[in-house]
């Protein structure tokens, strides 16, 4: 390691346990200065000297500006009585030939252990062990960890387990070595934890279409939906959303949405059979379609259960002289009325059912993205819809038509797009 000596010196002058000899025009290393013990001398600064006796070798005290360390002076110098490494050229420094990334590390929010890979080999055949240390003051494990990294020694793998605490995110430094007992050679690494942005979310699937025409028609069911709450729910990164088409009249069933690791199903659709065909159910889907003939046929079964993670959908009713309407986000189909929607933390409702045949002969669509069932006769599904919400009104995402209010930020997808978070 290089000393950088004072400019202009005097005799006498004294750095880093040299003195400056103004006859010689050298410095000259002043043995009083170095003290010699078996181990590092206590509370060292920046430059302090001191030979280790145990292994004949001088090292200097350094601070590269992340962490302090003893360097040493003479790396083909001395003698080793582990290996016998002495002036004759022994002692070089592994040499490090799987290189750990340079790239700041992003460790895993939900707690997932994630690995960083160094591997170096000793020159004169001597085993090689790992380590790490961390560039803080006292060494200490950061708080992004909720453990001490493990390293397998056969291959120089290193494993990180973050911490899950939203508090402790932030970024650290480990400095990484590989020694042969003698010389460490070292890396370093940068790591981050972030917990991304709180966000409540919603996710509707397109609406089911309503049924045939005249006496017996069933109404569509309503789009799956699936929500989350900021209070519980982080999200960082990017997710592509696709927007479920609403079905189309007659019967067709509404289109899935998905993002963020999640598909809403689309709501099923009314059967097609004509009034004469006697009991037919509804389609399954997000929220059963109705069910459709004189005879009552059952309403269609939902695929995902109520609750917010697996998408709110309701089954479908079973008609009785006449088609149940679909089942919606809020409750299950009725007849002839469709189920009830789902009100969102925004305040609007999604993902009704349609209504089955009440005795008149209209068809109503279900609305563009609404998630809602068709009407009997003619109604097609509505489209579906995705909305996400955080607290502020400062842009922390990208994607999708952006508005404030109340104190929020809204990002919304009418169809397919991209979510990212700044």
């Amino acid at each position: 390691m290089a000393i950088n000596f004072p400019n202009s010196p005097s005799n006498g002058d004294a750095h880093a346990g040299f003195i400056y000899n103004s006859t010689k025009g050298v410095w000259e290393a002043s043995a009083a200065s170095v003290p010699m013990s078996d181990s590092p001398p206590a509370n060292p600064s920046q430059g302090d000297l001191w030979f280790d006796s145990s292994v004949a070798k001088t090292y200097i005290y350094y601070n590269d500006g992340s962490s302090s360390q003893w360097v040493q002076m003479n790396p083909s110098g001395g003698s080793d009585g582990a290996d016998g490494a002495d002036a004759t050229g022994d002692g070089e420094s592994p040499v490090i030939y799987t290189e750990p990334p340079t790239t700041v590390q992003s460790l895993n929010s939900d707690g997932t252990t994630s690995t960083v890979q160094m591997q170096a080999v000793d020159p004169e055949g001597t085993a090689i062990t790992y380590g790490i240390a961390y560039a803080n003051s006292t060494n200490a494990r950061p708080a992004q960890l909720s453990a001490d990294t493990t390293i397998d020694q056969s291959t120089g793998t290193y494993t990180f387990t973050p911490s899950t605490t939203e508090s402790d995110a932030g970024t650290f430094k480990a400095r990484l070595s590989a020694s042969d007992g003698i010389q460490t050679s070292t890396r370093f690494v940068n790591f981050d934890l972030s917990f991304g942005i709180a966000i409540d979310l919603l996710m509707v699937a397109g609406g089911g279409g309503g049924g045939a025409s005249g006496s017996g028609g069933g109404g569509g069911g309503g789009g799956g939906v699936i929500t989350k709450s900021a209070s519980s729910y982080s999200f960082d990164g990017s997710t592509s959303i696709t927007i479920g088409s609403g079905g189309s009249f007659p019967g067709v069933t509404g289109g899935d949405t998905t993002g963020f690791g999640m598909t809403a199903l689309g709501g099923g659709g009314s059967n097609t059979a004509t009034s004469s065909s006697g009991d037919v159910d509804g389609k399954d889907g997000g929220s059963g379609g109705g069910g459709q003939a004189f005879g009552g046929g059952a309403g269609g079964s939902a695929l995902q259960p109520s609750s917010t993670d697996g998408g709110l959908g309701y089954d479908g009713a079973t008609g009785a002289s006449a088609a149940g309407g679909g089942g919606g986000a809020g409750g299950a189909g009725a007849n002839p009325a469709g189920g009830a929607g789902y009100t969102w933390v925004n305040g609007s409702t999604y993902a009704a059912g349609g209504n089955g045949w009440n005795g008149s002969n209209e068809g109503v669509s279900g609305g563009v993205n609404t998630g809602n069932g068709g009407n009997f006769h003619g109604g097609s599904g509505g489209s579906g819809i995705v909305i996400v919400r955080y607290s502020g009104t400062t842009q922390l995402a990208t994607g999708g038509t952006i508005t404030t209010s109340g104190g929020y930020t809204y990002h919304t997808f009418t169809s397919d797009g991209t979510f990212t978070v700044i």
